[in-house]
């Protein structure tokens, strides 16, 4: 009875074990000329570092990738190091569409969040655009910009209370899995250096351990208190005058994701890729 018992305990840890591997598909498409015959690479986030985990070609704008997974994870497709795409790394099948009108991608439940969330933060960063739009035709047209400003700048504000509340939510409703530090990831890649901005202190006297133990949390926010310790006379600057002059931001794991619609503009010419631009 004993060693049957026992026999039942290993095959329960070997099937546990073996649940917890999960398979990928990523089937991908685009129309964008600029990236057929290109090499297109998955790399994941490891020790906050880019860490290459498969490759293929973009042929006749098809390309994909199959593997197997142990953990969630947050990943990159990557095209010369010029054109990114951020994506959850999690079993089941992803769909990816990068076309010249929209880029689109989901199909599980977490790429299917982040595409929401790019998406809105898109939205909300083609209308700050278009305010500095008007902004250009008031001043050319010659309208009195004693009016002009004051309107435009509280339509500014406005569009920047949303964008941080659409990042604080974001983030905190998914304190629970990877996406949480993933989005805190990529709304902070584009910062000169890492700063305690008020979204960045809401989200975290809501944050749980877990989160705040993330590696690329951590060390943004130590060195975000040392620079804002620093500037308030509490930490004694860098030795050199120059390190004085340039304070060290966080590890950066990744280049800053485009936003769909950049992604889906096309390639100035045959051989070059989508530029990638900051977000905010």
């Amino acid at each position: 009875m004993n060693k049957y018992l026992s026999l039942i305990t290993v095959l329960s840890l070997l099937t546990s074990m073996t649940s917890c591997v999960k398979s990928y598909n990523i089937d991908g498409s685009s129309d964008i000329s600029g990236l057929d015959s290109r090499m297109m690479y998955l790399k994941t986030v490891k020790n906050m570092e880019l860490k290459d985990l498969d490759s293929t070609e973009v042929v006749h704008g098809k390309f994909g990738f199959t593997g197997t997974t142990d953990s969630v994870r947050m990943a990159y497709l990557v095209v010369s190091e010029a054109y990114t795409l951020p994506l959850v790394l999690e079993g089941g099948d992803i769909n990816v569409r990068i076309n010249k009108a929209r880029t689109e991608w989901g199909g599980t439940p977490l790429n299917d969040k982040l595409y929401r969330f790019m998406k809105s933060l898109d939205s909300l960063n083609m209308q700050l655009q278009n305010l500095e739009h008007e902004y250009n035709i008031a001043f050319m047209d010659g309208e009195d910009m004693n009016v002009v400003i004051p309107r435009l700048s509280k339509a500014n504000q406005l569009i920047n209370m949303s964008i941080d509340t659409l990042v604080t939510q974001s983030i905190t409703d998914n304190f629970d899995n990877i996406l949480g530090p993933g989005l805190f990831m990529i709304v902070t890649q584009s910062q000169q250096y890492p700063q305690m901005s008020p979204w960045v202190v809401e989200i975290m006297s809501k944050a749980t351990e877990e989160f705040k133990n993330d590696p690329y949390v951590k060390q943004y926010l130590d060195n975000a208190n040392h620079i804002q310790n620093v500037q308030n006379g509490l930490e004694a600057p860098p030795a050199t005058a120059q390190q004085a002059n340039a304070p060290a931001p966080a590890t950066q794991p990744a280049p800053t994701p485009p936003t769909p619609n950049e992604m889906a503009a096309p390639a100035k010419d045959n051989t070059a890729a989508p530029k990638a631009k900051d977000e905010k």
